[in-house]
């Protein structure tokens, strides 16, 4: 096999998935800074707690840039739904094992929201 004939089969499309995966890559971690702002702010003019504006705003942060990377990873024709049913299976793992310490953490996050409590 030539090398002219290895650069047109093999060089050339993947070059051009690797290129796209790439674009979709930055232009999704561009998309995902501008929402994360815009939700920061739309908290903010709520008047929630700057702890909770922080910790929402990561994990949609992280949620976001999560899809973005299997959205890249699909470009390169790899197959994310076996990827999609392990993070499904992992997160079903780990909420049942840590239930009640996740209970009690959702109660931190509900005695932020509703301020039960004022200083004095």
């Amino acid at each position: 096999m030539d090398i002219e004939a290895l650069i047109t089969t093999y060089m050339i499309p993947w070059g051009i998935k690797i290129v796209m995966a790439l674009a979709i890559f930055y232009i999704g971690r561009m998309v995902v800074s501008i929402v994360v702002r815009v939700v920061q702010k739309i908290l903010r003019s709520r008047d929630m707690d700057d702890i909770l504006v922080s910790f929402l705003s990561s994990i949609l942060r992280w949620v976001l840039l999560l899809f973005v990377i299997i959205a890249a990873l699909s470009q390169l024709g790899i197959n994310t739904t076996s990827l999609v049913a392990l993070l499904g299976a992992a997160g079903l793992a780990i909420g049942l094992s840590l239930q009640s310490s996740l209970s009690n953490f959702a109660s931190g996050v509900m005695l932020i929201i509703f301020r039960p409590f004022t200083k004095g």
